[in-house]
């Protein structure tokens, strides 16, 4: 398969790179706090930085597997960053400690730029899926429905004469040329041609008149 593009390759390594940003201010928030949230984030973090890791590799970046974690990990960031700010919005300590806030805040930023880019993945493949209903499914030429994984049967033509039964066969003899040399001489100086009829062929002749 191709190789990652460079926008697909920026956006994996961002997801690689916020994971260690994204550690050193969760978890003194956690301690702090003596919250989960967002601290927990962290799980959907390490496997976002681990997929980031295996789609900067060849043949990986239009795997399913791929597909599902993006979705899998951009459910799961999002209902990690909701309850925090629920929690944060609701809490009238705030004023008290006002540092320890804007700790877990900072800490929620690689968190949400995951959730983004995990979501754009997402919905970059649905748009190429919805494009490819729009295409023509009907061959022009046999008009047959041609759906994924459709292998059209081919039918090989041979130039060779058919030999079904003795009639036909004796409808691809060659002539006699011998027989006919004189004849076609002389019909040709007065615009005829002789032609064996295929129904009485080697009984009679029949004139075609050419001019």
């Amino acid at each position: 398969m191709d190789s990652p593009s460079p926008l697909d390759r920026i956006l994996r390594t961002t997801t690689l790179i916020s994971f260690f940003p994204a550690l050193g201010l969760l978890i003194p928030y956690g301690i702090v706090s003596n919250t989960v949230f967002p601290a927990l984030g962290l799980v959907p973090a390490f496997f976002s930085a681990i997929l980031g890791l295996l789609s900067l590799m060849a043949n990986f970046r239009w795997s399913q597997l791929a597909l599902y974690m993006d979705t899998f990990l951009a459910i799961s960031i999002l209902s990690i960053l909701l309850p925090f700010w629920v929690l944060n919005a609701g809490s009238r300590q705030w004023w008290n400690s006002a540092g320890v806030v804007m700790l877990g805040t900072y800490g929620t930023v690689p968190l949400l730029m995951n959730f983004w880019i995990h979501a754009f993945f997402v919905v970059r493949h649905l748009f190429k899926m919805c494009e490819t209903f729009t295409l023509t499914r009907t061959c022009p030429n046999c008009r047959t429905n041609i759906r994924a994984g459709f292998v059209p049967s081919i039918t090989r033509l041979s130039a060779e004469k058919p030999r079904h039964s003795c009639e036909s066969e004796a409808q691809y003899q060659p002539l006699n040329a011998s027989k006919y040399d004189d004849d076609a001489r002389v019909s040709s100086e007065a615009g005829t041609l002789y032609r064996p009829s295929m129904d009485t062929l080697g009984s009679s002749e029949t004139v075609v008149k050419l001019i």
